[in-house]
């Protein structure tokens, strides 16, 4: 016989007593009969905590987007700046404009929620997750700047931590090996990749919650 009137539990209180008790527990079947009792009311939660979670990975992505229409204002305020002074070549003309309309576009399907769409930001935050210099080739692509763990082994191996501000794609080929010598990440466009992974995942929480298989634990 049960020693715990369930009927008296919250919704939420009920789906953590549920993912916590045993299927032996004398208060097992009744807290089953409370759940089916409650269903409607259950689903409701359910619906309710899944938009919840949704909206707030929603806002992350929302963020990366202006990032990224950020990024794209900046990539071609410094374009313009090359323009004016004659120093823009054609492949750096060709690479800005490039750069431009990736993360214009990124920015745009991000902000407004473009889920199909979300696979170009990804792209977007993907290719600005290795910054390097090896041999005679130096290459970096951001936004906005990043934030680097590096290993340089130009002296000496060592590891360690850098920040940058520079906006586009930066490619060197050097005829010599270039003076230094590193392999980065940057850990602001992993933030963003995890941030944009992590959207396809939100939907299926709430029903994680009401299904939850029963443990061989202490019970309730």
């Amino acid at each position: 016989m049960s020693t715990v009137d369930y009927s008296k539990y919250s919704v939420e209180e009920l789906l953590d007593v549920q993912s916590r008790i045993s299927s032996d527990s004398p208060n097992y079947p009744a807290l089953i009969a409370e759940l089916d009792a409650r269903k409607k009311e259950i689903d409701e939660f359910a619906v309710k905590k899944e938009q919840h979670e949704f909206s707030i990975m929603e806002n992350r992505v929302k963020i990366i987007g202006y990032f990224q229409l950020a990024a794209a204002a900046a990539i071609l305020i410094m374009f313009m700046l090359l323009v004016i002074d004659g120093s823009a070549s054609i492949l750096s003309s060709s690479i800005a404009i490039i750069a431009i309309a990736l993360n214009a576009i990124a920015g745009y399907t991000a902000v407004k929620e473009m889920h199909d769409k979300y696979w170009i930001s990804f792209l977007n935050q993907l290719l600005q997750v290795p910054s390097f210099a090896i041999g005679s080739v130096k290459a970096t692509y951001s936004g906005l700047g990043g934030i680097y763990l590096y290993a340089d082994w130009t002296n000496e191996a060592q590891f360690g931590f850098s920040a940058s501000f520079a906006p586009g794609f930066s490619f060197l080929k050097y005829t010599v090996s270039s003076p230094t010598q590193y392999f980065g990440v940057d850990l602001i466009a992993l933030f963003f990749l995890a941030a944009l992974l992590t959207v396809s995942h939100a939907k299926g929480t709430a029903k994680k919650l009401i299904h939850p298989t029963p443990n061989r634990g202490q019970a309730d």
